[in-house]
């Protein structure tokens, strides 16, 4: 088989020399349809946000499209588990970006393994997969939001440790440069579906509490720039953010002893924490008491 062209640009990817290049002709030639479909209505619920619409307007919007985004890349996999041609096959799972979105479909990277037990191409690709899960370190539990406080260095009465990143535009935000407010220090990343969940419960205790000196850092542990700006204006996360951008080698990860996110912490006025993984309701009835 043959490629020919941009793998980005799957709507003038050429296939040819192989009894799989009309499946996966016809595979491209559909997801590129999906794609423009998909990137368009996302233009569109980015646009509600920047014109301010109302929360009840904008957060169904969002949830749908995410649904949507959900599902597209689950043809990928779909291709992946019905083709017959081990290329076609690394090749689907190849375009999905969200790492953990791969990791979440082992019966699929199995069933992979089973079928084509000698070829080095899934060979090498379950290999990957396989180290991305080590350095992944999220569990079930841990996202779902449990109480692992017990798993973090740091602890409610505690000072939080201070640290100085960048935000998106490259400016250096320090914690401590946010004394004097109530902060919700919130670790996500864009490729974290229960971070992504969740955000839209941070987003409602933002816009409620923002005007009660309350407001959120959020500390991303993204490897790339474009995928962790792009989440940050889908969600509609209106404060400040920083990462350096190193995956589980940031250096905030030992600093707070982070091995799960979503984790959060809120901080009071001088520094200390005084709760932590707060979700939901949870987050509000919190912000409720203490801002009185």
């Amino acid at each position: 088989m043959k490629l020919e062209g941009d793998v980005n640009n799957l709507e003038a990817l050429k296939v040819s020399g192989s009894e799989a290049t009309s499946e996966l002709q016809q595979f491209l030639q559909d997801i590129s349809k999906q794609s423009i479909a998909l990137t368009e209505e996302m233009r569109k619920v980015d646009s509600l946000h920047g014109a301010k619409v109302p929360d009840s307007v904008f957060q169904p919007q969002l949830a749908a499209i995410q649904k949507k985004e959900k599902d597209f890349e689950q043809e990928f996999f779909t291709m992946a588990e019905k083709t017959k041609n081990p290329a076609n096959a690394v090749f689907a799972i190849s375009q999905v970006r969200n790492p953990e979105e791969i990791i979440s479909h082992k019966q699929t990277i199995t069933g992979l393994t089973t079928r084509f037990p000698k070829n080095t191409l899934v060979k090498s690709m379950t290999d990957k997969i396989a180290e991305l899960e080590k350095n992944n370190q999220l569990t079930n539990g841990d996202a779902a939001g449990g109480d692992d406080e017990e798993a973090t260095a740091v602890k409610v009465g505690m000072e939080a440790p201070d640290f100085t990143l960048p935000d998106p535009n490259g400016k250096m935000i320090s914690l401590k440069s946010m004394r004097g407010k109530y902060v919700l220090l919130d670790f996500w990343a864009s490729w974290c579906g229960p971070c992504r969940e969740e955000n839209p419960n941070v987003v409602k205790a933002f816009q409620q509490f923002k005007g009660k000196n309350f407001t959120v850092l959020g500390v991303s542990l993204d490897k790339t720039k474009d995928q962790w700006t792009a989440a940050i204006a889908k969600d509609g996360l209106a404060w400040n953010h920083v990462s350096d951008l190193k995956f589980w080698d940031s250096s905030v990860v030992p600093l707070y002893g982070i091995n799960a996110i979503p984790t959060n912490f809120l901080l009071d006025p001088q520094g200390k924490v005084i709760a932590s993984n707060l979700r939901g309701d949870e987050l509000i009835a919190k912000l409720k008491e203490v801002l009185k």
